[in-house]
């Protein structure tokens, strides 16, 4: 599927990390960077996806699932942006509880 720039809400990851490539930012630079970049789900990409799928979504469908991925996206994040220290032991026991 392509796409114009026109057509997506936002920039892709891998459009970040060219144009890093080519301003001669690159390994653990061009990574960091493009991380700070704020990612944004498209309608566009949503349709594509379900396009995938064999499957159509309304216009209600797809606000609907906008939202919720951009939440997902913004929690995800959140536990990318936990510092931890390289003596931190993993867990023995995982429990998950819901809030």
């Amino acid at each position: 599927m392509n796409t114009s720039a026109t057509d997506r809400d936002g920039v892709s990851r891998r459009h970040i990390l060219q144009i890093l490539g080519a301003l001669g930012f690159t390994g653990a630079l061009a990574e960091s960077l493009a991380a700070q970049a704020v990612p944004v789900v498209s309608a566009g990409a949503i349709g594509g996806a379900a396009s995938l799928l064999s499957g159509t979504f309304d216009e209600q469908r797809l606000a609907v699932a906008r939202t919720a991925l951009q939440r997902n996206l913004e929690q995800f994040q959140a536990v990318r942006d936990l510092e931890l220290p390289d003596s931190l032991e993993p867990s023995v026991i995982f429990q998950a509880r819901r809030p």
